[in-house]
């Protein structure tokens, strides 16, 4: 027989009973960290760094984790599922944050391409840069 105080420090799971959009949008948000971890981890190498960087290391340490929840989810959904067309409730929430992490993407690369262009350029190439933008307005 356990003890109350050996209880105490074993993990107790978190029971969640979500409604088939809620989970749409739960699987849909952990896709976009996911997306936003690899992302952030390529673009460490993109910088000319190949050793390890700090984004591989918090990929290494979250991704594993999300990957689980993901895996657990997508189970709970197939012993739960009586009928397809329930389902169309998880792809549409799904599908909604998926377009809002594909606008995400869209706005960070202009804003990393602008950071980008602005780096590789000298004053005086900036300085011309501006002149020309004023002179358009």
């Amino acid at each position: 027989m356990t003890s109350p105080e050996g209880r105490r420090d074993r993990a107790q799971p978190v029971r969640l009973e979500l409604r088939r959009p809620d989970a749409g949008t739960l699987l849909g948000s952990l896709a976009w960290t996911l997306g936003a971890l690899q992302i952030m981890r390529d673009r460490g190498h993109l910088e000319g760094n190949e050793e390890r960087s700090e984004f591989d290391e918090m990929y290494d340490q979250i991704a594993p984790r999300i990957e689980r929840l993901i895996e657990q989810l997508g189970k709970a959904r197939e012993a739960s599922m009586t009928r397809p067309e329930f389902e169309e409730g998880v792809e549409s929430a799904y599908s909604d944050v998926r377009q809002a992490f594909e606008a995400w993407i869209a706005l960070t690369a202009t804003d990393t391409f602008g950071a980008a262009l602005l780096g590789r350029l000298d004053d005086d190439d900036v300085a011309d840069l501006e002149g020309a933008l004023d002179a358009d307005n």
